[in-house]
């Protein structure tokens, strides 16, 4: 099963940083880079006032890592995604799968 894990992923976090006019942005960092692989699960279109946006929901499968957590993101060559949930079986098992929206 680990053969199967094909894709290098770069994980990011999200951290809160002041703008400078009293605000708070946002600013992503590199925390870990992690092998997966990745399969699609569903699409769908949502229909918006001006515009039409299609959703695609993604598995990826990874190794146990401390660090992978929803609200985090994966990017996978030119694909980013952001990690809903993450589903770990516990400490027998070896992997972890992430439910995932790519982003465009």
């Amino acid at each position: 099963m680990l053969g199967t894990l094909n894709q290098r992923a770069q994980i990011y976090a999200c951290a809160a940083v002041p703008d400078g006019g009293g605000g708070i942005g946002e600013s992503w960092s590199q925390i870990a880079t992690v092998w997966v692989r990745v399969e699609p699960i569903t699409g769908s279109d949502v229909y918006g006032p001006d515009a039409v946006e299609s959703r695609v929901r993604h598995s990826l499968t990874a190794r146990r890592n401390a660090v992978l957590a929803a609200g985090n993101r994966a990017v996978v060559a030119s694909r980013t995604f952001r990690i809903h949930a993450v589903l770990d079986e516990g400490a027998p098992a070896q992997l972890v799968t992430l439910l995932c929206e790519e982003l465009p």
